[in-house]
């Protein structure tokens, strides 16, 4: 965080440090802002990896000692159900805005903190079919996760004024989530599986509790989002009186959200970590709209201040989502300008 602070308080030296014939506008930035990312990132496939008793190397143990080279081993997620709130961002930053009359750039940084609190219910079945016999087993696991969301976000736009009312606008954007988790899982199963593996191979049931608890197990999870996006529109200005300016901005853009690591301790009922996975999540390319409307108030000839919602969708294009499981960043934000 205090890397984050120092890089929105260089935007303001920066705009200090310039040139004195230079025409250049700083100013601090305020918003607040909504965020589903955790919408669609909660889910527990990890967790069910972690938990599932058979694999490839137990499935053909169990083969040799029963003697049956046709046994079959199948695992069925039946899907999960969530219930949680999207992520809301105080937020806090500066700009710096320069150039002519016809073409102006701003650079924009802004960081704030937010939590949220997800609720989940997955179900998982397997099923192992041996001659004409089928043995099921079922699992539910209740998953109770409460999340810590740092968000950076940094902005070059490049705006070139056709006329009194038009301008023309293109630029590129970075965005970070860091999403630290921390919650409980309590699994209620059956255990018919397990028992046959008992059985066959003349041992002790597998449990899928890591330190063989029947209690909710805690787990804390990690990991980092990341977005670079590059957008282009126009700008139209209507003037509502001599002090009042009225905007909105549409644009464009596509970006492109890297792989990332998810990573997972399971710790056991002394609060000691008993097992540690990372798993590596696909990425996704989306494009989308990114709007703004609001107004502008001149104060004075040297300082300005306007208000404005801006709302920005991501429809993925690759990945792990379907194009209609869009990712939704949108707020108001209060700016205030002075001009050196």
């Amino acid at each position: 965080m205090t890397r984050k602070l120092a890089l929105v308080g260089a935007v303001s030296f920066a705009a200090l440090a310039a040139p004195a014939h230079a025409d250049v506008v700083i100013g601090p930035r305020f918003a607040y802002y909504f965020d589903n990312s955790n919408l669609r990132s909660s889910d527990l496939d990890g967790v069910q990896e972690a938990r599932s008793v058979i694999d490839d190397e137990l499935t053909q143990e169990l083969r040799d000692a029963s003697g049956f080279d046709d046994l079959l081993v199948t695992e069925l997620d039946n899907g999960s159900a969530s219930n949680a709130n999207q992520v809301g961002f105080p937020m806090i930053g500066g700009m710096v805005n320069f150039g002519d009359d016809r073409d102006r750039f701003t650079l924009t940084a802004m960081v704030g903190q937010g939590k949220t609190t997800t609720k989940l219910v997955s179900s998982r079945q397997t099923t192992v079919e041996v001659a004409d016999i089928g043995i099921n087993e079922i699992s539910v696991i209740q998953n109770l996760d409460q999340q810590d969301v740092d968000r950076f976000d940094a902005e070059l736009t490049w705006q070139r004024r056709l006329n009194e009312r038009f301008a023309l606008t293109a630029g590129i954007r970075y965005e970070r989530l860091q999403i630290d988790g921390d919650g409980e899982i309590a699994i209620q199963e059956t255990d018919e599986v397990r028992q046959f593996i008992a059985d066959t191979l003349g041992t002790e049931a597998p449990t899928r509790n890591l330190d063989g608890a029947n209690a909710p197990q805690r787990v804390a999870t990690s990991r980092t989002l990341e977005t670079w996006s590059a957008r282009a529109g126009a700008t139209a200005f209507v003037p509502m009186d001599r002090n009042v300016t009225a905007f909105f901005n549409g644009m464009v853009q596509a970006s492109y959200q890297p792989d990332f690591e998810f990573g997972t301790q399971f710790f056991s009922v002394n609060d000691e970590i008993v097992r540690e996975e990372t798993r590596t999540d696909e990425g996704e390319l989306s494009v989308g709209p990114d709007f703004a409307v609001g107004l502008q108030f001149l104060v004075t000839d040297r300082l300005a201040v306007d208000l404005r919602y801006r709302a920005i969708l991501y429809f993925p294009l690759s990945g792990e989502f379907d194009f209609s499981d869009s990712r939704v960043n949108h707020g108001v934000n209060v700016g205030v300008s002075l001009r050196l």
